[in-house]
């Protein structure tokens, strides 16, 4: 899901305020949340089609993002990432969109964690930050589709569809 405006805008207000940091930000362009883990998929125009038909019943929702902390562990943090709690339509969203993916992963492996990675930690770098407990309050309007694309610096991402949710 494509972060908004306003989350992008929050976003680079926290970048501004530890721009020191030893990482790379994601581009702001490209934060989203991730509903299900990336997969192979032969048949990207069919998965068009369903994916509009899975969301043709869905409405636009908040969400609040709740922390700022390293992750997924304090002992090997990897990203730095804005997360919140567990949110029953986001839930419910997300199980619809895993009958997408190959069967091995139409039962998710892990719980879901609300999250936004803001940047990733530099190989073998130590940082130190405090977590931060914030209230962003955000809207989602839309599921995109992104191809990802593995580069030396980061992962790419190509939007490859976008479906709108219905209004509130």
């Amino acid at each position: 899901m494509p972060a908004d405006d306003e989350l992008q805008s929050r976003a680079s207000t926290f970048r501004d305020a530890h721009c020191k940091l030893p990482v790379r930000w994601v581009p702001l362009d490209t934060l989203h949340v991730t509903l299900l883990p990336p997969w192979y998929c032969d048949d990207v125009e069919g998965i068009f089609g369903k994916l509009h038909d899975l969301l043709d019943a869905f409405k636009a929702f908040d969400v609040c993002f709740s922390t700022i902390s390293v992750g997924p562990t304090l002992r090997k943090p990897r990203l730095i990432w804005a997360s919140g709690g567990v949110h029953d339509g986001l839930g419910k969203l997300q199980e619809k969109l895993s009958c997408l993916v190959e069967p091995s992963f139409s039962q998710l492996e892990r719980a879901f964690l609300l999250h936004v990675t803001l940047a990733r930690i530099k190989k073998n770098q130590k940082i130190y930050l405090v977590p931060e407990i914030i209230d962003w309050k955000v809207t989602f309007h839309s599921v995109r589709l992104y191809e990802s694309i593995l580069r030396p610096l980061g992962a790419e991402y190509r939007v490859l569809c976008e479906v709108e949710l219905g209004a509130e």
